[in-house]
């Protein structure tokens, strides 16, 4: 485990001009903002459905089951592929990033410790 605790004043400014730190900003937003994009469409498009076509949602069936039911179910199943979707990127996009940046981060304060 590696000890987050501050021992020396560190600039915030530095940490953030670190490539790694930079890398790693960029990839947080870049997925926050797809994850983002994605929920709003989904529940949207949820909304607007059973708002503009009710009539239709209520009268079409498909297997026996009312097509608003169908709709429901892909709002389940739509979060859960979301959820799924945001834990795998989370593991394969972002963690290398967040490790190499944390490395960074404790290779430049140690580097400032030693030259005191």
């Amino acid at each position: 485990m590696i000890d987050l605790t501050v021992t020396s004043p560190t600039s915030w400014s530095s940490v953030l001009a670190l490539p790694e730190v930079t890398e790693l900003r960029r990839r947080r937003s870049r997925v926050t903002a797809l994850m983002s994009v994605l929920t709003i469409a989904l529940f949207s498009g949820f909304v607007v459905g059973f708002a503009g076509f009710p009539d239709v949602l209520g009268s079409v069936e498909i297997l026996d089951v009312p097509l608003s039911l169908w709709v429901v179910l892909s709002q389940f199943v739509g979060t859960w592929v979301l959820v799924f979707c945001y834990f795998r990127l989370a593991r394969t996009y972002i963690q290398p990033a967040a490790d190499a940046a944390l490395a960074a981060v404790s290779a430049a304060s140690e580097s400032k410790e030693t030259a005191r």
